[in-house]
């Protein structure tokens, strides 16, 4: 075949896939994404959520979630901040409030120690345990308190199965989605009781991450800018208080006879639309303060915070609009859950 007919074949399995992918109902794709279990929310094959699962692995030692009880080395107890910090992976720390250390418990450089995660770990702070444990939640609670006794170091003293569906049905809404793809068995395994629209995609030549392109996905997901239809954009700046965003007008134009208001509103109305997409594609939570392009009158600037506020109401997570600061910035919170998408990874 030639260069020619090559490529132009490979341009309409392209636009096949393309067309395949966006007539599709909403559905979660989980698969492995350069060593990560990623799951992903695709509505009309364009992505609206992501999570990382952990690591290929579906028990890897180095991934620790909510219900698990791992045994912990104590590295180093500081009295004057009342934390000890903790080993519970090899290479991988923790932050041990002394706080959260029964109090008939002492604790000493080289101890070993049951912990459970308490926070994950976000923006460059350690992840944080406690060492408080309600053995009567656990299935063989006394039994699961003597083994504890007798591991060794980064030991699973109880490992959580539920934890994907519990993660799952944290970040996606069960009527957001028709079906679970999932091209790995031990997933397949894993959510099959939890799910009956759990689907096993067994075509091992043209994986999951190659049919909807999921490294673009996250590299668009992570990339600091955004575009829009309108031909503006979106700039995206994490800082260690806050997220800030830029709404640029870029290659916009007003189309003949529309006067610079009218044409700013509408840019604005796309981008506030975009900007609540992209706050939970990432995962974005805190603070963020937003620059749209500058609004004269106040009936433009409610209706923008309107749109903000409707847009943001399909969020999972509960995002509130302040209003609009004497300096013309939207200033917006989002209530935290688990660490930012780019946090999650590294």
């Amino acid at each position: 075949m030639s260069r020619t007919k090559l490529q132009s074949s490979e341009k309409e399995n392209s636009r096949k896939l393309h067309e395949m992918r966006s007539s599709e109902d909403a559905k979660v794709i989980i698969t492995d994404v350069d060593g990560k279990l990623i799951a992903f929310l695709l509505s009309g094959g364009k992505p609206s959520g992501i999570t990382v699962l952990g690591g290929n692995d579906l028990f890897d030692p180095n991934c620790i979630n909510s219900g698990d009880i791992v045994i912990a080395y104590v590295r180093d107890v500081k009295n004057d901040i009342g934390a000890a910090f903790i080993e519970y992976a090899s290479g991988r720390d923790g932050y041990l409030p002394l706080n959260k250390i029964p109090k008939n418990v002492s604790v000493k450089q080289g101890d070993l120690l049951p912990v459970k995660l308490f926070s994950h770990a976000q923006k460059g702070k350690r992840a944080t345990f406690t060492a408080k444990i309600d053995y009567t939640g656990y299935p063989d609670g006394d039994a699961l308190f003597e083994k504890s006794k007798h591991l060794t170091a980064y030991s699973y003293l109880y490992k959580d199965e539920s934890f994907l569906k519990v993660r799952l049905d944290k970040v996606f809404k069960r009527t957001e989605y028709t079906e679970i793809v999932t091209d790995l068995e031990s997933v397949f395994e894993n959510l099959r009781t939890s799910f009956d629209n759990i689907r096993l995609y067994t075509d091992k030549e043209f994986g999951l991450s190659k049919l909807y392109s999921l490294k673009t996905v996250i590299e668009e997901a992570t990339s600091k800018k955004v575009w829009l239809k309108c031909g503006g954009y979106l700039y995206i700046e994490h800082t260690e208080a806050m997220t800030v965003i830029d709404v640029n007008s870029g290659k916009f134009s007003p189309s003949k006879g529309t006067d610079k208001e009218s044409a700013y509103l509408s840019v604005n109305i796309e981008a506030a639309s975009e900007v609540c997409r992209q706050l939970r594609l990432r995962n974005i939570s805190g603070i963020i303060i937003v620059d749209f392009i500058n609004l004269v009158s106040s009936e433009d600037r409610e209706s923008l915070l309107n749109a903000l506020r409707s847009e943001s109401a399909n969020d999972t997570m509960k995002v509130s609009v302040a209003g609009i600061t004497l300096l013309g910035l939207v200033e917006m919170t989002r209530k935290k859950e688990l660490p930012p998408l780019y946090e999650q990874l590294r």
